[in-house]
């Protein structure tokens, strides 16, 4: 109990810490990442509903389910070669409109097939946004309150698992299957224009840009180095 207190105490203590424009910043983009959580999440309890409901076998919903991760990967891949041409926050609000679009489309899957190709599409878009969310968080909170600024981001992925998935369940039970989906679409869809207003364009990376073969080069080296490799397999288990 007392380690539960002392968490809630850091938490709130980071917050204290943060100017109030950053604050506002970061507190938009948890709720942009607690949406983008959520509706990545929630699809893989839904399956005691969905597979008898649309006759499903555990490989097909687990296709359902993986078709997401794979587009995330694919799209997350290609972004290496041209994220860093445009400005962050307007990659960040394209991205998050397709996120939505593909959230919303979940709402009107008919079967399996049309779930998969609506999932997919929500990953596409989806598997842009937490590298822009990092990147506009490493790019304007200086660097002595950039910890205390991740750690306020993350807190839109434990919601997300404590509070998150359990509502979008009772809803699913409540009313029908879709309706997580399109909670989470309309949240979305009242969160972006406050998005537009108050997270600033950053364009710092486009004076001197990294050419293609610098890029590959940094991608690979992540790979030589055995710290980021370590971070890395710590974030995957």
């Amino acid at each position: 109990m007392c380690y539960s207190y002392l968490i809630i105490g850091l938490y709130f203590l980071s917050v204290l810490i943060l100017k109030r424009n950053e604050l506002v910043l970061v507190a938009l983009l948890a709720l942009l990442n607690f949406t983008h959580i959520l509706d990545f999440m929630i699809l893989m309890p839904l399956g005691n509903i969905l597979m008898p409901e649309w006759n499903l076998n555990s490989s097909q919903f687990s296709i359902i389910v993986s078709s997401y991760s794979l587009a995330a990967f694919v799209s997350s891949f290609a972004a290496i070669f041209f994220a860093d041409k445009f400005d962050r926050k307007k990659l960040l609000l394209v991205a998050y409109l397709g996120f939505l679009a593909g959230t919303f489309g979940c709402v009107f899957a008919t079967d399996g097939g049309t779930m998969a190709i609506a999932r997919a599409v929500t990953g596409i878009f989806g598997g842009l946004i937490s590298a822009q969310i990092l990147s506009i968080i490493a790019d304007i909170i200086p660097y002595e309150r950039r910890g205390q600024a991740m750690g306020l981001l993350m807190g839109g992925f434990a919601l997300a698992s404590v509070i998150g998935v359990p509502f979008g369940l009772y809803l699913a039970n409540k009313f029908s299957w879709y309706f997580p989906f399109l909670v989470v679409a309309g949240v979305g869809t009242l969160l972006f224009p406050f998005l537009v207003r108050f997270v600033p364009n950053v364009r710092g990376h486009l004076a001197s840009p990294t050419p293609l073969k610098g890029r590959i080069e940094n991608f690979v080296h992540i790979f030589s180095d055995p710290t980021q490799v370590t971070a890395l397999a710590l974030v995957l288990y």
